[in-house]
């Protein structure tokens, strides 16, 4: 992964970052994601339903603080399909 990082998306409930995503992948190659709590569900589920957004990489792990239950943290990709 030559390219160069923007840093990663911070999903929140409010639903901002499904437009930073949009103009994320009009001009960067990779995007990465991460949510926490019931927020990771909406997540998995808005990339689902999009058939042109590739899904890469999937990492979850439990939080530093346990009681923030699990992230997780997923890498994406305009599909060119």
């Amino acid at each position: 992964m030559s390219e160069r990082r923007k840093g990663v998306i911070f999903c929140s409930h409010t639903g901002k970052w499904k437009d930073e995503l949009e103009k994320r992948l009009q001009t960067d190659g990779w995007v990465t994601l991460t949510a926490i709590g019931r927020v990771r569900y909406n997540l998995l589920a808005f990339l689902r339903e999009r058939k042109d957004i590739e899904i890469i990489k999937v990492e979850t792990r439990y939080m530093k603080n346990r009681d923030k239950g699990v992230g997780v943290k997923i890498t994406v990709r305009k599909s060119h399909a």
